[in-house]
């Protein structure tokens, strides 16, 4: 019979005496503190006798966090207390423990922010992966960890990672809380991601998690399947006044009243109590149709049921207001005209709310009506918010004359637009070559001392320098570097020749060295420098330039390299 092998080594060094007897200290040295911690409220003045700031490593932190859990709050102390005393870091795996151990106690708060902390910093499939670890395998199981973490990136309105959490929590076997759901879907609901929130339904129904019906049937209205949702009251499947209100929103958009006002009925009848919005919806569109006859009969309505004064005069203010911040324009608008053709005098919030939800309506052409009775009227309108959410709306305009007129003199009272838009604007002007107006928006931005998305000057700058405006190709690198701005490599490269065909070595130099302090430099770049300075039989600074790409490991091909150095003769 054979005899089986061991390798000694390996043997003898699993079981070593000096390895057990480290083992044994270290689990002597868990119990010890883990102990102290749970049994004496002065704790924190007994562990430094440890000397744990030497000690401490991720994997010993780890069972004590474990060893402690029966106390969170004492656990949670813990974590804080290494961090803050021992200027420990725990690793992705410790974060993830604390964050289990708070939510299942309740701690929702000081897990909140933990967990917004590793969001800035780690993967979202990293992260979710490791507090898949820490939860530990549950077949069909409600984790409620993994359902807070996936409310809390929907809740920031991270869709993609939202929805990557959403992924791995059901491929791993869990099913996310109803709650969790719901906020995922609520995130999807507001980016308008009516598509990807029926393929959520679609998963959740077959895990068997059923969110609210307000939800589903918000979904099914917005993918243009009210009747769905009408038959679901008809049949008394849902008796819901917020599904009810939501009909009557669905058939006043479409301009159908005799839906809105039998839905209206039936709620009245079910003894739902119809509030401002719901009559302002219909009253919205009747405005938007401009049904007259509805429109009376809504404000009779609403003036019966004290929604509304008799002599709305003194109220003009508060109704605008109220029905813009309710998204409500058409409706906000007819109030708006009547108290002007009063000679209602309105406060200046009035107006700021006006613009604000007309440009978040996208009603662009009402929107700069209202923009331009401002400036007449020398209203003050002091929420950022209004002039932020009409520039926004300018900027996916096309960019008539009219509108870059208006972006460029919103940016000059202070508001830009989020960088995208103002890139894709910019973009559209160069598009069209009205390279006149798209310099005059890039100046404005700069001069408000904001910094400008690079590609609107990339778009720019290349325009100048091939059309040899080399001046003015300087003078716009020179406003961007005031800023702290800068353009990309292969734009700077288009600089550098641009300037070249001026021979106007001082300022290739100063470029270069501006480019060389943002690190970004290729090989194109010094081969456009020393072909440039050997043009010029500046011949000492080209080898400077020459010995520089070489030390950086720089160099050009062969055949670029065998041509670049031939200037040198």
């Amino acid at each position: 019979m054979p005899i089986l092998k061991l390798p000694f080594n390996q043997f003898s060094k699993s079981k070593s005496p000096s390895n057990w007897r480290a083992q044994i200290n270290q689990n002597q040295l868990i119990s010890q503190i883990s102990s102290i911690i749970l049994q004496r409220h002065n704790w924190v003045t007994l562990l430094p006798n440890f000397n744990l700031a030497s000690k401490l490593t991720p994997s010993l932190f780890h069972q004590i966090l474990l060893k402690t859990q029966k106390n969170p709050q004492i656990s949670l102390s813990f974590f804080n207390w290494v961090k803050t005393n021992l200027g420990f870091q725990p690793d992705l795996a410790a974060h993830s423990q604390i964050i289990r151990i708070s939510i299942d106690s309740g701690l929702f708060q000081p897990a909140e922010d933990i967990l917004d902390s590793l969001i800035e910093t780690q993967r979202v499939s990293v992260l979710v992966d490791s507090v898949i670890r820490a939860c530990g395998r549950g077949k069909d199981s409600e984790s409620p960890v993994l359902g807070f973490v996936l409310e809390c990136y929907s809740n920031k309105g991270l869709l993609t990672q939202a929805l990557e959490v959403f992924r791995r929590t059901t491929i791993h076997g869990h099913v996310p809380s109803v709650r969790a759901c719901n906020a995922l879907l609520d995130s999807l609901l507001r980016e308008h991601e009516i598509k990807l929130a029926l393929c959520v339904c679609g998963a959740l129904f077959r895990r068997g998690v059923l969110p609210d019906y307000v939800r589903i049937a918000q979904i099914l209205c917005k993918n243009g399947k009210l009747e769905r949702v009408v038959r679901l009251l008809d049949m008394g499947i849902v008796c819901n006044a917020l599904i009810y209100k939501l009909v009557i929103d669905c058939y006043s958009e479409r301009g159908n009243f005799s839906g809105a006002f039998h839905y209206l009925d039936e709620m009245c009848n079910r003894k739902f109590d119809p509030g401002f919005g719901t009559y302002n919806s219909i009253l919205d569109g009747a405005c938007k149709f401009e049904n007259e006859e509805v429109i009376q009969i809504v404000l009779g309505s609403m003036v019966e049921k004290g929604l509304l004064s008799k002599l709305p005069l003194l109220e003009y203010d508060s109704i605008v207001q109220k029905t813009s911040n309710l998204g409500q324009t058409h409706a906000a608008q007819m109030f708006f005209k009547r108290a002007r053709d009063e000679k209602i005098e309105l406060d200046d919030s009035t107006y700021g709310c006006m613009l604000r939800a007309l440009a978040k309506e996208g009603r662009v052409k009402e929107a700069i009506g209202v923009y331009y009775v401002i400036l007449e009227n020398g209203v003050t309108v002091v929420k950022d918010s209004c002039y932020h959410a009409f520039i926004n709306v300018l900027s996916e305009e096309d960019p008539s004359k009219e509108v870059s007129k208006l972006v460029g003199e919103i940016i000059g009272k202070g508001f830009s637009p989020c960088g995208s838009k103002l890139s894709k604007f910019v973009a559209s002007l160069c598009k069209n070559h009205r390279w006149k107006d798209a310099d005059d928006l890039v100046n404005v931005v700069i001069e408000k001392g904001l910094l400008p998305d690079s590609f609107c000057c990339c778009a720019l700058m290349e325009h100048y320098c091939r059309s040899g405006q080399i001046d003015s190709a300087i003078a716009l690198h020179e406003k961007i570097k005031k800023v702290k701005g800068s353009l990309d490599v292969a734009t700077y490269n288009v600089l550098l020749n641009g300037i070249f065909t001026e021979k106007r070595i001082e300022d290739a130099v100063s470029v270069f060295d501006c480019m060389r302090s943002r690190n970004l430099l290729s090989s194109t770049s010094f081969t456009i420098m020393i072909s440039g300075l050997c043009s010029q039989k500046e011949l000492r600074k080209a080898m400077k330039f020459h010995d520089e790409m070489l030390k950086m490991g720089l160099k050009p091909d062969i055949a670029t390299y065998k041509r670049l150095i031939s200037g040198f003769k």
